[in-house]
């Protein structure tokens, strides 16, 4: 076996350079959704943020990149993100409404970080209602109701834009509106924080399927190849996170 020949000055010199290069590196900061969409992320939570800060983080320390999380309203963030003002996006998906449409074509998408199932959140009564009886859904400011395009489209939907998910649940279980589109996961989450977990259902006959949330950027492209290679790698740490999230 070679004896160790590194010296205790020569040890104490790699350290110090780790060092200075772990704290000379760049802060890069994300632009994030400024609603509580916990369980999947609340970025404006001082400690666990959701499940999409803890794959980030695990990637910030697997990586070395260091994240600011930063919260603007949601149609802020595009705009933020052309203006070079932050580095990334999340969440994004292409298939959601831009409204600068001009950087679409330049951005990257991450592989997904998670999948969801996009519903509509409605009162008891209506869990089995056809699309028919359907005419009123609330969404949070800035969200693209995806599944509902097409309806929207053919003017057969009042659609109602409220500042948060829990405003968007709470005119459901007022009656107010026939539905709201909200992910099922933070739906439950949220009416079980005021203990309302029972009065409202998943709508069973109403548009819905799989929505997919990205970390996008302009400028990064290297980041993204790069927590694409760590998300590829961690599918077993994502699987106990998703468990751990009730996601």
């Amino acid at each position: 076996m070679m004896p160790n020949t590194k010296s205790p000055w020569m040890l104490l010199c790699l350290f110090w350079i780790g060092f200075s290069h772990a704290s000379e590196q760049e802060t890069l900061i994300v632009g994030c959704q400024d609603i509580d969409y916990y369980p999947r992320y609340n970025f404006n939570l001082a400690d666990d943020k959701g499940y999409a800060w803890a794959v980030l983080e695990a990637f910030s320390k697997s990586s070395g990149h260091q994240f600011e999380y930063r919260a603007y309203p949601i149609k802020r963030l595009q705009r933020e993100l052309a203006d070079g003002n932050i580095a990334f996006v999340y969440p994004d998906n292409a298939g959601w409404q831009s409204l600068h449409q001009k950087i679409d074509s330049h951005k990257l998408l991450s592989e997904p970080l998670i999948a969801a199932s996009s519903g509509t959140i409605v009162l008891e009564k209506r869990e089995f209602n056809p699309i028919e009886k359907f005419s009123s859904l609330a969404v949070p400011h800035g969200f693209t109701p995806e599944h509902w395009l097409e309806v929207i489209a053919q003017k057969r939907l009042n659609l109602l834009e409220v500042d948060t998910p829990i405003a968007a649940l709470n005119l459901v279980l007022k009656d107010r509106v026939d539905g709201a589109d909200i992910e099922y996961h933070v739906a439950r989450y949220l009416l079980t924080q005021s203990g309302q977990q029972n009065k409202a259902k998943l709508a069973k006959n109403l548009p819905h399927g799989p929505v997919t949330f990205h970390l996008s950027t302009i400028e990064r492209r290297d980041v993204i190849e790069q927590l694409n290679a760590f998300i590829a790698s961690i599918q077993a740490l994502m699987t106990r996170l998703r468990i751990e999230y009730q996601l």
